[in-house]
């Protein structure tokens, strides 16, 4: 296995690691994460001595392999792992890292994330909705990509509640994980009401992007759950606007009732769970957050952001194009 897999060149635990050492085990705690490690006696010697380098810092890979010869192939992983984990930063710029609370950076994403729309031209999607130029297609198109991430979430979100949180936070995303379940039949009638029945759906097939964004919410929630937790806010974001909009051109189009009054009761269930609140929530259970996973943050928000306008593009693409199935479904 190859040394140079490493991007750190000289790895450090952040302070807030904490290590505990048993005689076949040790136990690695930072903040509301931890794992731990099945330690063979014969590597105890070797392995308990990788750590305490870790403590000290200021040693590369290949020196951290020639001190522990015992180990030195399992080195590179087990060094991309704490890395991956966040246990890890750059011995020179332990001295300077100046983290922040959970709840400040809450404030500091919350205006990141206003730029960033910013960023972004107004949706299309919203704007055609505005100038009555949105066919019905397109409508029930954004109900049918919105009907995979509601069906698939509570499994998107599952990940997240086997990683080690405090009691508080536990109780936080189990609560959420419950609201969560079954909103997919609200969408399952809307579609139902005009024709769409549920065998389709079973075999549908959801768009790149839609796709694509499921896969990231998935993957933040099993391997960067501070990813995951902020996520949130992107989508649950109530938008009153964006809902008064689809409901005028859903009857302008003579779409039925049944349709869009329970895409509307899906997005009146979050207001009153407040889940666009949840982030914040979460976000004050968290007492420190380094510079490392801030600037790890904010770049995944940059990506799941640019990610959904995709989507939008996506969606009025696919289902504004007549010769195209609708719903996707493949044999």
């Amino acid at each position: 296995m190859s040394l140079t897999t490493v991007s750190l060149q000289q790895p450090i635990f952040k302070d807030r690691v904490v290590l505990k050492f048993q005689d076949s085990e040790i136990e690695i705690r930072y903040g509301e994460q931890g794992c731990s490690i099945t330690v063979p006696p014969e590597y105890h010697q070797d392995t308990v001595k990788f750590f305490r380098l870790l403590q000290i810092g200021g040693f590369s890979s290949e020196q951290l392999a020639q001190a522990c010869p015992e180990i030195q192939e399992d080195i590179p992983e087990l060094l991309t792992d704490f890395h991956r984990r966040g246990f890890l930063i750059e011995t020179q710029r332990d001295i300077e890292s100046r983290g922040i609370s959970g709840i400040q950076f809450y404030r500091e994403l919350f205006r990141f994330i206003e730029r960033l729309k910013r960023q972004f031209a107004s949706s299309p999607f919203s704007q055609k909705m505005a100038d009555g130029t949105i066919t019905k297609e397109q409508l029930i198109g954004y109900a049918l990509e919105s009907y995979h991430i509601t069906h698939l979430c509570p499994r998107l979100l599952a990940p997240s509640l086997a990683n080690y949180e405090s009691t508080a936070t536990q109780k936080l995303l189990q609560n959420f994980f419950t609201s969560e379940l079954h909103h997919d039949r609200l969408i399952e009638n809307s579609l139902s009401s005009v024709g769409i029945k549920l065998p389709q759906l079973e075999k549908m097939q959801p768009l790149p992007m839609t796709f694509a964004i499921c896969s990231s919410l998935g993957v933040f929630a099993c391997q960067h759950p501070l990813s995951f937790k902020v996520a949130l806010l992107l989508f649950e974001q109530d938008d009153k606007v964006f809902h008064q909009l689809f409901t005028q051109q859903c009857q302008a189009k003579e779409l039925p009732a049944e349709f869009y009054k329970p895409m509307l009761l899906h997005a009146g269930i979050n207001e009153e769970g407040e889940h666009e609140d949840m982030t914040r929530v979460l976000l004050a259970e968290i007492p420190y957050v380094s510079p490392e996973e801030q600037l790890v943050v904010k770049k995944n928000m940059a990506i799941l952001m640019e990610s959904l306008v995709k989507r939008t593009h996506e969606i009025l693409d696919y289902y504004g194009n007549s010769s195209n199935e609708i719903p996707r479904c493949f044999s």
